[in-house]
């Protein structure tokens, strides 16, 4: 379940528990948690629409856009200023507007209000109504009303142009007179957003401008909390009876209600998790008792205020239904004394709505007890998403108890920590999981066990892996930036396993100075007795130990003002080559490198310097060793009057050259690959570019010109070599363009036509002062995967004696792939003369609402050439090569035909192409089936792919993915899926085929659903194949 989920489905629960025990509890100022150095904005909204109903919105939670100590900012046509009832007030009529931080405010006419009783040197309450064109703006959002009213709050003082105030009354003023009934209801209901933040430190808050005067009024007190009774059905009045108990101190007056009673309480800040969320809440029973203050009641007619100090307790019995928003509460009896914050319900349940997955969340309990403002206490309860009298499954405990008391080591208030006696996960009325206690945060499911699967294939045998939570299972109490999982699994041809992960990301201070810092690190151990299979040559392998396994460790501080520091650590036991590759093979072809390394670098401006120490503590990779390494990089530094640019690229470091140690099994093929000799040494370069761009008619022209110098110690043979560089060229574009307004075909989805085409070219002519094959390879240019596979390319593709041109560094030179100043492999360059010539088109038309529609690409198309004057040295004999394409028809929203190729005209050069059809359905999946060939020398493969995702109905996913070699006319694989999408859970049944490791395998796994399935449900997006969901 993803943390935020959990996190806003916590609060909701807790907000709830709270608002059954404290709906008519505390009456004071709302409270905010910071985060980050911010405060949260108190999540409710209220909006009145032109027909005067009042809606209330749902509640959300952002960043603040506006803090207390930021000034408040008036602005209209028109201004009047004058006292009403001892409160400041301002009308302000014509392109009135109010900003406040990121908070702006306009209207056609404002009323602004000053609340009295508050200390001037302290914050300060500005109601502001405002009425036509009514635009409220954030950082997020842009929203326009009719009329409405929010609250604001500010420490300085509001500014105002002197030219424009008057000092004159206008509360005749049908506006005004509207604006102050407003306020008045929406001190015993909701309003439309409050900022509310600490205070900030004195002397920092900024202080109107020169040219401003301050808006000086009274202060005054917030409006308590509201009663009002009403019958519980119409035409039925309840009966009401009301009277002094002798013999009390104070007096104390007994108000009994039955026939069915409906207590409406406004303005009730409810207190979830820290955050204070102002609210209406609507009471219903069959019978109800009040007990309170006989001095502090001025009568029933209309309703009585209580504030925070007013003895106050109620009694509710018979069909108690509590409601707020979309939230729902339900018992038998209730008890609440608000001034003490103690509470009981009988036989209660809590529904909520949680939208991120379109399901209610229930919890039931036969006792729900409030013990004190933040500890709460469930009796013999459950929870679960079922909606089902009888749910299908549900977490249950004897006991459950919520605490929300401050962290005894930072002092902060926590997400609230929860602690179940006794805790049983059933499945249709069956335990399946007991545990006698269990406890831990809120935001985190108190199941330890998040995920479990199952599965049997012919390499690991059967398999049992599984997922802990380890603050849960050890009962810890983390921030919520940090993450600690353990894996326990094990496998029947292999041996059992276990591993963690740790994951952070937070803010720390450094040096005195906020950092973000973030990072992962992972173990694994595993006591393997089996042999690993890594494809069709390599199956059967021994390695070095049973013991088998890895640390990885990767973090990054992020310190202000451009600095950075990257560190990284990567160990495998026992030089275990093929350890990566057989247990985390996704991760091993796609992932990064693993290194052992730390980066110190810091950006200014263009202008960037690093510094980085990197050592090998595994042979079983190509790595060099710098001890250290220095680079200055300056890019696009304009000279003469921004006539000309400048960027240059410096480094020196000593590197150490560690070439991969052959493995000990003969049967895993390995050829050393010749770039990478054993020498070290200093290593030192500087490459600098000048340009002169230039506008010639239509067309960018920009002459360039390149150099370097670079030394190494030891060069490919070990001794002192050094190189000198230069390369001269031009860039080149130009771009036509035509445009068909008229165009107009639905079938083809065509709304206009527009094409639009760009020649360019790149002309360089570069020598080198020495040959690529007298150095050596210092920097890599590959992902260990990439070399691994041409270790064994060399010889189980070409027996040994592989042609010029699969060598990847003569390929990297010809495409001039590390020819540029921010080239991380430097050494890749040589003699070579070339002209690149592109010629790229974009038919784009329409789509969209008449009044803003949207441009979008319908077709593209991108050739490339280069020309190789001199072909004999550059080309393999070939005046042209390196013939790309690449096109995309977008037919539709969903379906794309996509193609590409790159051709090599000369002997044995390569030649790939692909084409295939994609077509995605957000709500019912998607389906792609193309044709792939790869022919480089004797190398020739032809592979037709497919693969399919489906929603066959609301029930049943499936999904299927294919490979067929049609050039060998053989298979290569399949996978399929059929998931059973149930009330409370996915239940997977997959197999799949893999010719190459001759592995057949079956897997079933069980993952918790919760909610419906709508088309943007993340976990059936994943299942669909859908992109972006």
């Amino acid at each position: 379940m993803p943390r935020s989920f959990r996190v806003k489905l916590c609060l909701a629960v807790l907000g709830l528990v709270a608002l059954a025990t404290q709906a008519l509890g505390q009456s004071r100022p709302a409270r905010t948690l910071g985060v980050g150095g911010h405060s949260a904005a108190i999540p409710q909204a209220t909006v009145r629409p032109a027909s005067g109903h009042q809606i209330t919105t749902p509640e959300y939670q952002e960043t603040p856009a506006a803090h207390a100590g930021d000034p408040i900012e008036l602005q209209a046509d028109q201004g009047w200023s004058w006292e009403e009832g001892g409160e400041g007030a301002l009308y302000l009529h014509g392109r009135c507007r109010i900003s406040q931080g990121r908070l702006n405010l306009s209207a056609n006419e404002m009323v602004v209000i000053r609340e009295a009783g508050a200390d001037p040197a302290d914050e300060t309450r500005y109601f502001v109504y405002m009425e036509g064109d009514v635009v409220i703006e954030r950082p997020t959002s842009r929203d326009p009303y009719g009329f409405a009213s929010i609250t604001l709050v500010s420490r300085p003082d509001p500014s105002f142009p002197k030219t424009s105030l008057v000092q004159s009354s206008m509360a005749d003023r049908p506006i005004v007179k509207r604006a102050f009934q407003n306020r008045k209801r929406q001190r015993t209901g909701v309003e439309l957003t409050q900022f509310v933040v600490p205070a900030s430190p004195p002397g920092t808050a900024p202080q109107p401008g020169s040219g401003a005067i301050p808006l000086q009024i009274a202060p005054g007190p917030i409006g308590p909390r509201h009663v009002t009774i009403n019958p519980r059905t119409i035409g039925q009045d309840p009966v009401i009876r009301g009277g002094i108990v002798p013999n009390t101190a104070p007096p104390e007056y007994v108000i009994t209600v039955t026939r069915g009673v409906n207590l409406v309480v406004d303005n009730v800040p409810i207190n979830a998790a820290g955050q204070a969320i102002y609210t209406r809440i609507d009471l219903t029973a069959d019978r109800a008792v009040i007990w309170t203050d006989a001095n502090r009641l001025d009568g029933l007619g209309g309703g009585f205020d209580v504030d925070e100090t007013t003895p106050f307790q109620v009694y509710l019995e018979g069909n108690i239904v509590i409601r707020q928003g979309t939230n729902e509460i339900t018992a038998t009896n209730a008890f609440y004394d608000i001034r003490e914050r103690r509470g009981l319900m009988m036989n209660a349940e809590v529904k909520t709505f949680v939208p991120e997955y379109d399901a209610t969340l229930r919890l039931r309990a036969d006792t729900l007890r409030q013990q004190s403002e933040n500890k709460f206490h469930a009796k013999n309860a459950f929870v679960t998403t079922s909606e089902f009298g009888q749910p299908g499954y549900r977490l249950e405990a004897g006991e459950i108890f919520v605490d929300n008391e401050p962290n005894p080591f930072t002092g902060k208030r926590q997400s609230p920590y929860v602690s179940a006696v006794n805790p049983r996960v059933y499945i249709e009325n069956v335990p399946v999981l007991a545990l006698p206690s269990i406890s831990g945060p809120a935001d985190e499911s108190l199941i330890p066990i998040r995920r479990a699967k199952v599965g049997s294939d012919s390499i690991n045998g059967v398999s049992v892996e599984t997922l802990w939570n380890v603050e849960t299972l050890l009962g810890l109490n983390f921030e919520d930036d940090i993450d600690w999982t353990l894996e326990l699994d094990g496998y029947t041809k292999r041996g059992p396993a276990i591993g963690t992960r740790f994951e952070y990301d937070r803010v720390v201070p450094i040096f005195g100075v906020p950092s973000r810092v973030f990072g992962n690190a992972r173990a694994r151990y595993i006591n393997d007795s089996g042999l690993d299979n890594l494809g069709l040559d390599r199956r059967d392998l021994a390695f070095p130990d049973a013991n088998r396994g890895k640390v990885d460790w990767g973090q990054r501080i992020e310190f202000p003002f451009g600095t950075t520091l990257t560190t990284e650590l990567a160990y495998v036991l026992n030089n275990d080559r093929n350890f990566y590759e057989q247990w985390y093979e996704n991760d091993f072809d796609t992932g990064k490198d693993k290194e052992t390394q730390a980066t110190l670098s810091h950006t200014y401006d263009n202008l960037t310097a690093s510094i980085m120490v990197r050592d090998r503590l595994n042979n079983i990779f190509d790595q060099t060793s710098w001890l250290p390494k220095a680079d200055l990089t300056l890019l696009g530094q304009p000279l003469l009057g921004d006539y000309l640019n400048w960027s240059s690229h410096t480094s020196v470091g000593y590197g150490h050259i560690k070439p991969a140690q052959p493995p000990t099994n003969p049967q895993d093929v390995f050829t050393p690959l010749p770039y990478f000799p054993d020498v070290e040494g200093l290593v030192a370069m500087t490459r600098h570019e000048v340009s002169l761009p230039l506008n010639v008619g239509p067309a960018k022209v920009v002459p360039y010109a390149l150099g370097e110098a670079a030394f190494w110690e030891q060069g490919q043979n070990g001794d002192a070599i050094d190189r000198f560089y230069g390369s001269l060229g031009v860039r080149a574009s130009v771009e036509f363009w035509k445009a068909y307004p008229n165009l107009y075909n639905p079938i083809l989805g065509l709304n206009g036509l527009a094409h639009k085409m760009v020649f360019d070219v790149d002309y360089s002519y570069s020598e080198s002062s020495r040959g690529i094959g007298q150095i050596a390879q210092y920097n890599e240019f590959d992902d260990d995967a990439q070399e691994r596979f041409r270790e064994r390319l060399f010889t189980n593709s070409f027996n040994g004696m592989p042609p010029a041109f699969v060598d990847p560094r003569s390929y990297a030179i010809r495409s001039g792939a590390q020819r540029s100043v921010t080239a991380m492999s430097p050494e890749l360059v040589d003699d070579l003369h070339v002209a690149t010539f592109g010629w790229r088109h974009r038919l784009q038309t329409k789509e969209g609402s008449p009044a803003g529609p949207r441009t979008k690409d319908w077709m593209t198309l991108d050739l490339e050439m280069s020309v190789f004057p001199n072909a004999n040295r550059d080309n393999f004999g070939e005046t042209f090569g390196l013939i790309t394409g690449r096109y995309a028809w977008y037919v539709g929203e969903r379906t794309s035909f996509l193609a590409s190729g790159v051709w090599d005209p000369f002997v044995g050069g390569q030649r790939l192409w692909n084409a295939g059809i994609l077509s995605q359905r957000s709500t019912r999946g998607s389906v792609y089936v193309g044709f792939r060939q790869i022919e480089v020398g004797e190398v020739q493969t032809q592979l037709l792919v497919g693969s399919m995702s489906y929603r066959m109905s609301d029930k049943w996913v499936s999904t299927l993915g294919t490979s067929f070699d049609v050039a060998e006319g053989i298979d290569r694989g399949q996978t399929a899926t059929l998931t059973r999408i149930g009330e409370y859970m996915l239940f997977h049944l997959g197999i799949g085929y893999d010719r190459s490791r001759n592995n057949f395998g079956v897997g079933i796994s069980i993952e918790p659903k919760f909610g419906s399935y709508a088309g943007g449900s993340t976990q059936l997006s994943s299942l669909l194949g859908i992109q972006g969901y």
